[in-house]
Formats: structure tokens, C-alpha cells, sequence
């Protein structure tokens, strides 16, 4: 059997080894800070956090101009920083599911 792709240039997986490489080395930092850190300790600081979350989101949504405000500026900031963005939000979610899994 032939190989049909020919010499159309780069697949996906040889222009990303750097991409790799770097998102490799993102989630061995996190499993080195998941390691080397108290989960109960986290788990109390990450409570604190979500309830001033909480109630800031509160107040955002009791005066709708600073929600609107708000949204706009997270959008724009997510536009000018997509890759940051993710980065976030995997992090997060990581988290997440190192604090839930108990």
C-alpha cells in the first residue's frame, strides 16, 4: 500500500514537536506543584478563593453596567491572549480535579 499524502508539506504532527514539548513540560510542572503540596492546605485556600469568587460575582450581577463591563474586557483579554487563556482554564481545571478526586 502507497502513501498518499506525497510531499504536501508538514503534517500536523511535524510542525507542533515544540507545542508538544511545551505542554509536556506544563503538565509535569503542575503534577510537581500537585505533589509537593498539602491538599488539605489547597483545599482550604481554594474554599476561601471561591467564596470571594462568590461574592464578587454576587455584586457583579446586582449592578449589570460593571457585568457588562466585565465580560467585554474578559473577551477582549481572551482574544489578545488565547494560548494564556487555556493555559488558565486546563490549570483550573486540573485543580479541580485534584481537589475532587479526595
Amino acid at each position: 500500500m502507497t502513501d498518499n499524502r506525497g510531499d504536501s508539506g508538514p503534517t500536523p504532527g511535524d510542525a507542533s514537536p515544540s507545542v508538544a514539548k511545551r505542554a509536556q513540560q506544563a503538565i509535569d510542572a503542575a503534577k510537581d506543584l500537585a505533589a509537593n503540596t498539602d491538599l488539605d492546605q489547597l483545599r482550604a485556600k481554594a474554599g476561601d478563593a471561591a467564596g470571594a469568587l462568590y461574592r464578587s460575582g454576587r455584586d457583579l450581577v446586582a449592578n449589570p453596567p460593571d457585568l457588562d463591563k466585565a465580560t467585554d474586557e474578559l473577551r477582549e483579554s481572551i482574544r489578545r491572549n488565547p494560548l494564556a487563556a487555556v493555559g488558565i482554564a486546563f490549570t483550573a481545571g486540573l485543580l479541580v480535579a485534584l481537589l475532587t478526586r479526595g
